[in-house]
């Protein structure tokens, strides 16, 4: 897991880097925002890969259960 937010971490600083330097502040907010939620995403999975996906409750939170 450690992996997966380095790897994370080296590639936004790169990525924001780019980003400030054009002045694309709209584009920035978006990023941060993506790569937080992947971030999450993957420690949830990386936490217990056994466990339900997170599509999966989701989906049997708004009753689509398959």
């Amino acid at each position: 897991m450690i992996y997966l937010v380095l790897v994370i971490v080296i590639v936004s600083i790169s990525d924001i880097k780019y980003l400030i330097s054009k002045n694309k502040k709209r584009d920035l907010f978006v990023y941060v925002a993506i790569m937080l939620l992947v971030g999450a995403l993957g420690i949830f999975y990386f936490s217990n890969p056994e466990r339900d996906s997170f599509a999966k409750i989701v989906l049997s939170l708004i009753g689509k259960e398959g």
